[in-house]
């Protein structure tokens, strides 16, 4: 069960999006609320399209008082907009952006943490790039990620979660995101979806010796009885588990249509995140899923 949550703040109206969720998840439980903003240095706006004879005099010291002092400011205003009866704090860090986070979600012992991937829209200083991936290499914690579908944006409704969709491939790897997607579950009251995509001719290699019928069907009872087994485990502790098994020639794509066609709401799963010339070769389904499904992602990087 949550009982401290953390989301990162970056002055935009997007970055907020996670705040209504984050409550709803917090105050049935009396979870904690950790709001914390990261203070990037950077020069005032017009320093960098005007000549230097129009800052003479210009204290920057007190420049860079008063811009901590604004975001001091900000985070004042949308820790007072949180309901009463959750306790809630906040936090202006100072230093890299996903390292300060992950460092105080340390500090204040958070089970969670709950970003969105950008907060470009409508604010001139936010963190620029993927923070989410970054902040995945600093940290096992789960990630509860929110992002904008294809041509839109986060529905501003989109605060309750029905149905958790956890993605298994029998390995161990997958199976360590189940903690968190029960922890989820149990905040938030949704059902959980145990799924397992057989890969059927995907590649090179699948296209030139196709899976045959009776090896297809193997492979789907296999993955039946191996979902039946964790399922069980779960509803002992009470949950509302289901089990889906489908045949996808491309998995990720798979995934996707299968979260789709079962009303998820979320899809958890864990992630190597790897970085650099080894996560280039070994993929990352995390980010597949992400650019390939517009619903929120789970993710956690296992420890050990």
């Amino acid at each position: 069960m949550f009982q401290s949550l953390l989301v990162p703040l970056d002055g935009s109206s997007f970055s907020e999006r996670t705040l209504r969720l984050a409550q709803n998840l917090a105050e049935p439980h009396g979870a904690a609320l950790h709001l914390a903003h990261v203070h990037v240095h950077h020069p005032p706006d017009a320093l960098l399209s005007n000549t230097s004879f129009h800052f003479e005099g210009l204290d920057l010291a007190e420049y860079e008082a008063q811009d901590r002092a604004n975001e001091e400011a900000y985070l004042r205003d949308v820790e007072a907009r949180v309901g009463d009866g959750i306790p809630v704090d906040s936090k202006l860090l100072e230093g890299p952006v996903a390292k300060e986070i992950a460092t105080y979600a340390t500090r204040v012992g958070a089970d969670l943490v709950l970003i969105t991937t950008h907060g470009r829209s409508g604010a001139k200083r936010v963190w620029l790039g993927s923070v989410a991936d970054a902040l995945l290499h600093c940290t096992h914690l789960p990630l509860l990620v929110l992002h904008p579908p294809p041509g839109g944006e986060i529905p501003i409704d989109a605060v309750t979660f029905g149905r958790i969709f956890v993605p298994l491939d029998g390995s161990e790897l997958s199976a360590s995101i189940l903690d968190a997607a029960v922890d989820l579950a149990e905040a938030s009251g949704a059902s959980i979806i145990l799924a397992h995509v057989v890969a059927g001719s995907s590649g090179l290699a699948g296209a030139l010796f196709p899976m045959r019928p009776y090896e297809l069907s193997a492979a789907l009872d296999k993955a039946d009885a191996y979902l039946e087994y964790e399922a069980q485990e779960l509803r002992e502790r009470g949950l509302d588990v289901t089990i889906a098994v489908e045949s996808y020639d491309d998995v990720i794509e798979g995934i996707s249509k299968m979260a789709e066609t079962l009303g998820a709401d979320v899809i958890a799963l864990a992630t190597h995140g790897y970085g650099g010339l080894r996560r280039a070769m070994a993929g990352s389904v995390a980010d597949a899923i992400l650019q390939s499904s517009p619903l929120p992602l789970l993710v956690q990087r296992p420890g050990g």
